[in-house]
């Protein structure tokens, strides 16, 4: 998953997301449900009872690694009023849809997440080649990519 370190060439380090955070009806079973997609990790979210993340590999155990945070659909983010460090809030209704999502660049090839996808009975399609649109959930997409090089490979 050399791809996500954002060590670039090695002497020119390049910007790297370190994670993104999405909403979920469930967030234990959405990181899991990605974990074993994946072959990642699923861990709590201390910051927040309700959230679980999913590192993006199985050796990926650090905060400093790739990972995707799932967020139960009735919190928010946000600060307080003059303080910069922001707060978990609950909100009185549920955040609809799959606006936001994750794309993530995986060392398989289109067949390999074919199968994956398949064996995992989860609604998923090519959009275009080289891009699979996977729902976790009903509300909650993620979009899995073939590395570059993996075709060239075979």
């Amino acid at each position: 998953m050399a791809l996500m370190s954002g060590a670039g060439n090695g002497a020119n380090p390049r910007p790297a997301i370190g994670h993104v955070s999405v909403y979920s009806d469930q967030p234990n079973t959405a990181a899991a449900t990605l974990a074993d997609l994946i072959d990642g990790y699923t861990a709590p979210f201390g910051p927040h009872p309700g959230a679980r993340v999913c590192f993006l590999a199985s050796d990926y155990t650090e905060w400093s690694d790739p990972f995707v945070e799932f967020y139960p659909r009735t919190t928010a983010l946000l600060h307080e009023t003059g303080r910069p460090r922001p707060k978990f809030f609950e909100v009185d209704q549920r955040v609809p849809g799959a606006g936001s999502h994750v794309n993530i660049i995986l060392p398989w090839t289109d067949q390999e997440i074919e199968r994956r996808c398949q064996a995992s009975g989860l609604l998923s399609g090519w959009r275009w080649p080289g891009l699979m649109d996977v729902w976790l959930e009903p509300s909650l997409m993620v979009e899995l990519v073939p590395h570059p090089q993996s075709d060239d490979e075979e």
